[in-house]
């Protein structure tokens, strides 16, 4: 077979619509106003492009979210993740709707509190935490999310030092029967290392374990996998 002559590759658009040989025709069909306000004003003040995000919507989407948990059990708390965003003014349209504050690092911990949040409304999670910012956290009576063994001797060897018990939580991961399994951060539940680091903190005598973590994965769509995860730690 001879070889073929090269051909320089022609790249074409695929968009929404009718579709043609290459795709679909793009159509769209722009808003003029955000919550009444009209888009235009913004850009003649702002500059284009400038980033909207409508306090209504999210307000309405929260309280749908929570309803919908509420309803089905009796005690249900929400908790708003900095990283996700942590500009003030939506941190504290959460908070305003009853969010505690989930933080992965110090600098979210400190926007917190910044945010009037009290230390034992805080959820303190991630792998990274420093010395200072677990004796900050649990003198604040913070809850601790344990991420690793390193992390769980750090906090026994502060327990003496310090006037508050602290509050753990410890983070497990394990296998729900989704692909790929989310086993990089915390303790694996199937070959004992939750149950090591649990037996650890209850050893102590001086650490309350006051809850259990999981992350099973991002966009799970099957209820199954997740009714997995909470038959695991229930037990």
């Amino acid at each position: 077979m001879s070889k073929k002559i090269y051909e320089r590759p022609i790249l074409r658009k695929v968009v929404e619509g009718i579709p043609n040989k290459f795709g679909t025709i793009k159509k769209l069909n722009p808003i003029s106003t955000i919550d009444n306000v009209p888009i235009d004003g913004i850009i003649s003040t702002y500059g284009s492009p400038v980033f909207i995000l409508s306090e209504k919507t999210i307000r309405e989407t929260y309280r749908m979210a929570y309803r919908a948990f509420s309803t089905r059990y009796p005690k249900v708390q929400f908790a708003w993740s900095y990283k996700t965003n942590y500009l003030d003014a939506v941190c504290r349209v959460f908070h305003e709707e009853g969010a505690w504050a989930e933080v992965v690092s110090g600098f979210e911990y400190e926007k917190a509190l910044d945010n009037n949040i009290s230390g034992n409304k805080i959820i303190f999670n991630g792998p990274d935490k420093s010395e200072k910012d677990l004796i900050r956290a649990i003198n604040n009576k913070s809850l601790i999310h344990i991420d690793h063994f390193d992390e769980l001797y750090s906090i026994i060897g502060l327990i003496d030092k310090l006037k508050e018990r602290p509050q753990v939580a410890i983070r497990v991961n394990m296998d729900t029967g989704i692909y790929p399994q989310w086993d990089r951060f915390g303790f694996n539940y199937e070959n004992g290392g939750a149950w090591n680091a649990v037996n650890r903190i209850l050893s102590t005598g001086k650490i309350d374990l006051v809850g259990l973590h999981t992350h099973i994965g991002t966009y799970i769509t099957l209820s199954e996998a997740y009714a997995t995860a909470i038959g695991k730690l229930a037990a």
